[in-house]
């Protein structure tokens, strides 16, 4: 019998009736000879190795050996999956075609002990019934997959070994009861916003002058030495004293330079959420989860946790097949001219570049269409002809001083009609010109921008912190862990990150030039085929640092002076997330203020009478019992929403998902102690 396990019951079911008719039953699906089942992501965790009772003696801890449990609230199908796999002699590997789709699935056979044999799916296009029974005509053996499961072993224990003893240890030293926890890549990222932070509040803007001139409507800067002249208040004023006394300007000089701009590389995910969070203001998370459904929900784009820009040299034929189903067929003889601006297998580690795979239906969701739409213009672009523009200078002198406006005029859009653009010439006249007016105009020198998700991202790429599937998790987790905040669109350090961020500044492990030696070093494992071996150098590596870490480290104090305490910034949380409203900081003074404010606006009385009580997963009335989730059936209920319920109201909600992944909407109200659905 073989078995097929995938990552998601998602995946799953778009394998099985790819397959055939699939007959469901508790936990998998028969298709013909084939049993399918699924793993909901990681089933099994690194189980309980250090000490339970936490001791700076017992730091640092390094495991003889890492053994797994299962994940709380997977047992059960992680019982499913051992019953299936001893009646099995065969399995495909559906997992994600990824690192951690390679370690989700083999970490399962490995802690259920299968010895049978074991195939690999693997592909980067949506899994249509096409690709899904293609590739299973050529499914690979496991065993061509070894490196990249011992890359994916190493970076799960290394991040563990480092976690466990610097976590400990730093919360040890603290005190207070709270959690610090420190990390291979949360922690040097955070490092980076904090001395961000430093940089922009130690920042002294220096105020300069600039002399603006205006010509028969032609806006110009007095340049000194080819520059823009940055001048003193006096000097400035003395400046437009004498050139007020000027009636014309000469033009002196004339240019006019031509530019290209080839095409845009195609997406990465990094470079998909940076996009995302400026046009839109998504978070690095949102971008994300959205193109994972354009890729499991709707076919419509390739894998997405992808950190190459280019297609492989084989992969023609995919771009011209896509081109003609976008309804685009001008473009296919485009495709084999391009070259390695977009064919290159040699800027390829797995997958490909993120790209559409089909036309995307009018009733595509609105954010999903926005994701969608900007993979589909980068596709699209690649193929198109360059972008052709003139530069403009126009040089006019005023009494000896020289004057420059700049303009550009657009010659062919090529890929930039995808594009909102511009076209601003100017007049570019001969002779002398009239003078409207010169005047002074005061400017400050600024200090370097907060990081917003885009610039964080860009900056984490640069510097090889995570991959492409992790850094947007990263972002959430230095969230969560009150390290960062968010402010509209940039990402503010609190006081607690960068207590943590000063008292680790001697550390290696702040170090975003480490960070991204390990990360090079784990991709190595897979790319140069380095194995157990790989795994073994560099878990010894890691052993290492953090042995020197514990050590350095001992001697510190952690301490964040007049914090509030841990319950009150759990409530604050609560109260943040009900409201949608920010916690405007971490202080006692900050967050006493803060709830005092908008804890009674939080309140919320049953319809019984009752008070009804906000908890981690919803809220609960204290009197009747009536519970009314923060998710129902995959959508979020907002603290409005659960108020009205409460209150014996019938809401018409939208965004629910049935358990064969179908979206509905449904009439919602709370009877008997729970939300009921009326169709």
């Amino acid at each position: 019998m073989r078995l097929i396990i995938a990552e998601k019951p998602s995946v799953a079911r778009d394998i099985a009736k790819a397959l055939g008719k699939p007959v469901r039953k508790e936990g998998y699906l028969v298709v013909g000879e084939n049993l399918v089942t699924w793993t909901y992501g990681h089933l099994l965790q690194i189980g309980d190795l250090a000490p339970r009772k936490w001791d700076l003696k017992d730091l640092p801890f390094f495991p003889e050996r890492f053994w797994y449990k299962a994940i709380p609230g997977k047992e059960r199908q992680l019982k499913v999956v051992g019953t299936l796999l001893s009646k099995a002699s065969e399995v495909v590997n559906c997992g994600d075609a990824g690192r951690e789709g390679e370690l989700i699935v083999r970490e399962v056979l490995d802690y259920l002990g299968f010895k049978g044999r074991v195939l690999r799916f693997w592909t980067s296009e949506a899994l249509t019934p096409e690709v899904v029974r293609r590739e299973f005509m050529r499914l690979r053996d496991s065993s061509e997959f070894d490196d990249l499961y011992f890359s994916a072993l190493a970076r799960q224990n290394g991040d563990w070994i480092v976690g466990i003893n610097l976590t400990r240890l730093v919360t040890l030293k603290a005190g207070g009861g709270e959690v610090w926890s420190v990390g291979r890549v949360q922690t040097p990222t955070l490092a980076m916003i904090v001395r961000r932070d430093e940089e922009i509040e130690s920042f002294k803007p220096e105020t300069y002058y600039v002399i603006l001139g205006k010509f028969e409507g032609i806006e110009g800067v007095m340049l000194r030495d080819g520059v823009e002249a940055r001048l003193g208040k006096d000097e400035a004023e003395r400046t437009v004293s004498k050139l007020e006394k000027e009636s014309f300007a000469r033009v002196l000089k004339v240019d006019k330079e031509e530019r290209s701009e080839r095409p845009p590389l195609l997406h990465s995910l990094t470079s998909l959420q940076r996009e995302a969070n400026v046009l839109y203001g998504f978070t690095a998370k949102r971008t994300l989860d959205l193109a994972q459904r354009l890729y499991e929900e709707f076919k419509l784009i390739s894998y997405p946790r992808t950190e190459a820009r280019y297609l492989g040299d084989n992969n023609k034929g995919l771009a011209k097949e896509v081109l003609k189903r976008l309804g685009r067929e001008e473009l296919i003889p485009r495709v084999d001219r391009v070259g390695k601006r977009v064919f290159d297998s040699s800027r390829l580690t797995d997958h490909h570049a993120i790209i559409p795979l089909d036309k995307a239906k009018d009733d595509l969701p609105r954010q999903e269409r926005m994701i969608y739409d900007l993979v589909l213009r980068k596709f699209l672009g690649a193929f198109m002809e360059d972008y052709e523009y003139e530069v403009q200078r126009l040089y006019l002198q005023l009494d000896g001083e020289i004057f420059l406006s700049q303009g550009k005029r657009n010659v062919r859009l090529g890929w930039m009609e995808l594009y909102p653009h511009e076209d601003n010439p100017i007049p570019l006249p001969s002779g002398s010109v009239r003078k409207d007016e010169v005047r002074v105009e005061a400017r400050q020198t600024k200090a370097p921008p907060r990081y917003t998700e885009s610039t964080l991202l860009r900056e984490m790429e640069r510097l090889r912190l995570g991959t492409p599937a992790t850094r947007a998790g990263i972002i959430e987790t230095l969230i969560e862990r009150d390290y960062v905040r968010r402010e509209g669109k940039t990402l503010r350090s609190t006081g607690k990150g960068r207590e943590l961020v000063k008292k680790l500044a001697s550390s290696k492990v702040t170090s975003p030039d480490m960070t991204s030696e390990w990360e090079k070093e784990l991709e190595e494992i897979y790319v140069k085929r380095r194995g157990r071996e790989g795994y073994d150098e560099f878990i010894g590596k890691i052993k290492e640092f953090t042995r020197e870490e514990v050590v350095k480290l001992l001697k510190e104090e952690f301490k964040v002076e007049n914090r509030a305490t841990p319950e009150m910034l759990s409530l604050a949380k609560m109260v943040s997330k009900d409201l949608g409203v920010e916690v405007p900081g971490t202080g006692m003074e900050e967050v006493k203020r803060f709830l005092d404010e908008y804890l009674p606006k939080r309140r919320i009385t049953c319809k019984c009478g009752g008070e009804v009580r906000a908890f981690e997963r919803g809220w609960k009335c204290v009197k009747c019992k009536s519970v009314v989730w923060r998710e129902i059936a995959g959508k979020r209920i907002t603290f409005k929403q659960a108020k009205a319920l409460f209150e014996g109201k019938e809401l018409k909600m939208r965004g629910f998902k049935s358990r064969s992944g179908k979206r509905f909407s449904a009439v919602v109200y709370l009877e008997d102690g729970k939300v009921k659905f009326k169709f």
